[in-house]
């Protein structure tokens, strides 16, 4: 993933963050890897910390693109999720695996080194002493290891990925969106709060309050009574 790519892949995030119309993203690596990390030769034009920090940059801006769009975003990993490629994942709220996927941030084995904030979100899924693992053996894990470890939510074998993919962002999108928006940015706040940001908290008590004065909870409240589905606007 070259840093054009990273750049045109921001932009997407973000416009898809402007787009009303949006309930869920999902990302799906073209090819045989969902993404197999950083450009090496790339890097290499381009040697040393400057280098370097252009790239992480670049990526960074992704996964906070990803980290404040207002909707969940899914990752479909298959193949290799390596290096920059498991960062993305890990940025992502849900992630649907094949069984035989493989994680890994092996910047060991480069002499390089991630940013904080995403070992900060490896040790947040999986916990110290596993990041431990996957950063300074530079161990690498399966689909379905990923799961057990807090990487994934769910495995599937190579063939039912699509599908399964298909109906967990159906799941997603036919929930209030407002809901679900306020979730992910309580869930978010909770993790920056590690770090002593207090300022997701309010804004996640200002989504909630936005979502409980809704007319999707009204709609939502006379399905469930009148026992069928409900009809969210997203307001």
């Amino acid at each position: 993933m070259s840093a054009a790519v990273l750049a045109e892949l921001a932009i997407a995030v973000r416009a898809s963050a402007e787009d009303p119309a949006c309930r869920v993203v999902t990302l799906f690596g073209a090819g045989k890897d969902f993404c197999a990390g950083a450009d090496v030769d790339e890097l290499l034009a381009a040697p040393g910390q400057g280098g370097a920090m252009d790239y992480g940059r670049a990526l960074e801006d992704v996964l906070e693109a990803i980290d404040r769009h207002p909707r969940p975003v899914i990752a479909a990993v298959h193949g290799a999720a390596l290096g920059a490629g498991c960062q993305l994942a890990l940025a992502c709220d849900l992630v649907v695996a094949t069984a035989d996927a493989r994680f890994g941030i092996p910047a060991a084995r480069l002499g390089a080194v991630v940013n904080y904030a995403s070992v900060e979100r490896l040790v947040a899924s999986v916990g110290a002493k596993r990041a431990g693992e996957i950063l300074m053996l530079a161990r690498t894990v399966t689909g379905v290891e990923a799961v057990e470890w807090g990487m994934a939510n769910a495995w599937v074998e190579p063939d039912a990925l699509d599908v399964a993919v298909a109906e967990v962002a159906a799941r997603v999108a036919a929930l209030a969106p407002l809901s679900v928006s306020a979730s992910k940015r309580g869930i978010r706040a909770v993790l920056r709060s590690w770090g002593g940001d207090r300022e997701g908290r309010v804004g996640f008590e200002d989504a909630a309050a936005e979502a409980w004065a809704s007319p999707d909870l009204l709609e939502g409240l006379q399905a469930f009574r009148d026992r069928r589905s409900p009809e969210f606007q997203g307001g």
